[in-house]
């Protein structure tokens, strides 16, 4: 049996996060008899994918990050692609500063690909100079989302790779809600929640405002943060400051965010920038209710009548009111037909995975690396 073509993904940490859920979602249902995904990250964290990763029979390099020592990153990122031949090199990258690590790959020899996870980020200035790079460092150009590829290529053609998700996964079951309104003594409480890594674009902040009003509208009211990052000490410090110690619960990083999405009420959403988050899809498919910033991409509506657009100008109580009328009457059925024909379908994906690498190997999936 011919050894596997194996794609070396360039991500800055394996922890749970949009672009990682997405390696991690398409590299467990892929066919790793024939592919493997091997990952160079930048950093290490607690609860990150790395050993689920080689589980999976992948490898994982470290190197320095690029800002911080950029020869080491450079030279080190060349000689890995050198010496184990990699075909097919990927960068997952919010920004164009990745531009030069997509170069040490193409001078090593492989195919490199970009692939453009965010439609904005706050390094503006070394943004416009990494896409001067990037035409010739990227031989192929993937987004997640059309305003993500016009922000990293601009002009250039570009592909959309949809985030796909595991629908049935995500499916609303009871079991699973009651399951946590048990674990967190819930009782009957409504229950308002968020899911993603504590980092200034996700707005915090101003998503416990918007708690802080929804409890003077539902005194019962509990509220979730799932995740963690850098800005945890800076939350806590805010729920102290409004009071919410008894009514906002961080959980830290769950295995079981398909369960907490059963027993929301109402997905808070109110982040200043994204790409297309994998967390609104996945709120889709078990039919909770979104509320959620109008700087996110319209892509993200794959349903009906579960999300709604909000203005993070306006005050947090206007986004309160919205919220608790949302939680009061919700359908909750698997929407998968509708999830999968708008390409969402990690099944599907997976399949198209497959023959695009093949397609841009030049046709061989049995060529070992």
């Amino acid at each position: 049996m011919s050894e596997p073509i194996r794609i070396l993904h360039i991500v800055g940490a394996m922890y749970p996060g949009g672009m990682e859920n997405f390696i991690m979602n398409l590299y467990e249902k892929i066919d790793r008899n024939r592919f493997q995904f091997d990952v160079v990250v930048h950093m290490r964290k607690k609860d990150d994918y790395v050993e689920r990763i080689r589980q999976l029979g992948g490898r994982v390099y470290e190197l320095p990050r690029l800002t911080k020592r950029p020869v080491q990153n450079l030279v080190g990122l060349f000689r890995i692609v050198r010496r184990n031949r990699y075909r097919l090199v990927i960068r997952h990258t919010s920004n164009a500063l990745a531009a030069p690590q997509l170069l040490a790959a193409r001078l090593a020899g492989a195919h490199t690909v970009c692939h453009s996870h965010n439609e904005t980020d706050p390094q503006k200035l070394l943004h416009g100079i990494g896409k001067l790079l990037m035409k010739a460092a990227a031989m192929e150009r993937l987004a997640c989302s059309e305003k993500a590829g016009r922000w990293m290529y601009g002009r250039q053609s570009f592909q959309v790779i949809h985030n796909a998700i595991d629908i049935r996964k995500f499916a609303y079951r009871p079991e699973a809600a009651r399951r946590i309104r048990d674990e967190f003594h819930l009782g009957g409480a409504r229950v308002y929640g968020h899911i993603a890594n504590f980092i200034s674009s996700k707005n915090h902040l101003y998503l416990l405002k918007i708690y802080k009003e929804i409890a003077g509208l539902d005194r019962d009211a509990r509220f979730f943060c799932l995740g963690d990052g850098s800005l945890r000490a800076e939350i806590e410090a805010e729920i102290r400051r409004l009071g919410l110690e008894d009514k906002v619960i961080l959980t830290g990083v769950r295995k079981d965010a398909a369960d907490f999405m059963s027993c929301f009420d109402v997905l808070v959403f109110p982040s200043i920038f994204e790409g297309l988050p994998l967390t609104l899809i996945e709120a889709q498919a078990a039919g909770l209710p979104c509320l959620i910033s109008d700087t996110i991409t319209g892509d993200v509506v794959v349903t009906e009548n579960l999300v709604r657009f909000e203005s993070i100008e306006k005050p947090p109580g206007v986004w309160a009111q919205a919220a608790v009328r949302m939680g009061l009457d919700a359908d909750r059925g698997c929407q998968y037909e509708r999830i999968a024909a708008a390409g969402y379908d990690i099944e599907m994906l997976a399949k198209w995975y497959e023959q695009y690498v093949i397609k841009t190997l030049g046709g061989s999936a049995s060529a070992a690396i």
